[in-house]
């Protein structure tokens, strides 16, 4: 609830010089699934059960000799972070 009051409050700042603007209290519900937190978990073995799994993930020795930056690419979504 914070959070949100926090965002709305920055909005009407940001947008109240052009126009007259007023919040009202914002009632905030937020849902999980009790299994969620094991959501990485799952995403994770359905990756490694796949053919392509070997052809994605890195060795110890590959991390070793090109570092860190080894894992900034992601094959599976082909994305760089």
């Amino acid at each position: 609830k914070r959070l949100a009051d926090e965002r709305q409050a920055a909005n009407l700042a940001m947008h109240s010089k052009y126009q007259q603007a007023h919040a009202e209290a914002l009632e905030v519900n937020v849902l999980s699934h009790r299994m969620q937190r094991f959501a990485v978990w799952f995403g994770g073995s359905m990756v490694a059960s796949t053919p392509d799994f070997y052809r994605v993930c890195h060795t110890k020795a590959q991390y070793d000799e090109e570092g860190p930056r080894i894992a900034r690419h992601n094959p599976v979504f082909n994305a760089t972070m």
